[in-house]
């Protein structure tokens, strides 16, 4: 199905892919790369966005405990990814996501990129999703200004009430990053 010759798969013989005509490679098709440690990775073709030991709720919220500490843990990006997404690296953070507030669209135990240069409410973009603080809680939701000013907060998931921020409450609310990508390592 891959075009990866069984041979070379089992003990080494014959050339690594099959010449099929029912198959065709394309760029998304690359082989796996293994790496152990940073420095296995060549710096001028892959990225590692560190993550933050820090929970985000997808749910009604979390208290704030402690600063965002960096985990000796992170995922590597090629380069090419960062110029697709038009964002710099140095800018990102990978977070935990707890809560199935924005279920289908980002799972409960997803990991989810933001970027931390996306920081303050002028820059929120109606109905694109954001790490925000909110009071004494970290959230992650989908923002939306009202046309007085207000902030909406609302949920993927439709069992969650939206939220409003009226604007003399603004001071309660921090943009901490916008949404990149996320990744879900669980049951389907």
């Amino acid at each position: 199905l891959t075009g990866v010759n069984a041979g070379w798969l089992l003990n080494g013989s014959g050339a690594m892919i099959e010449s099929n005509d029912s198959f065709e490679l394309t760029e998304i098709s690359r082989p796996v790369m293994a790496w152990e440690a940073p420095d296995d990775l060549d710096p001028n073709a892959f990225m590692i966005i560190p993550h933050v030991d820090i929970k985000f709720s997808a749910g009604n919220g979390r208290m704030v405990e402690f600063e965002p500490k960096p985990k000796m843990t992170g995922c590597a990006h090629p380069m090419e990814w960062f110029h697709k997404k038009k964002i710099s690296p140095k800018n990102l953070v990978e977070i935990d996501i707890i809560g199935d507030s924005m279920e289908p669209k980002i799972p409960n135990g997803s990991v989810v990129t933001i970027d931390t240069s996306i920081n303050t409410l002028d820059q929120v973009q109606n109905r694109k999703v954001y790490a925000i603080r909110y009071g004494d809680e970290l959230k992650i939701k989908r923002l939306s200004r009202r046309y007085d000013g207000a902030l909406i907060i609302d949920s993927d998931n439709p069992g969650y009430e939206r939220e409003v921020v009226e604007i003399h409450d603004m001071e309660h609310i921090g943009i901490i990053g916008k949404y990149v990508s996320h990744a879900y390592d669980g049951e389907i």
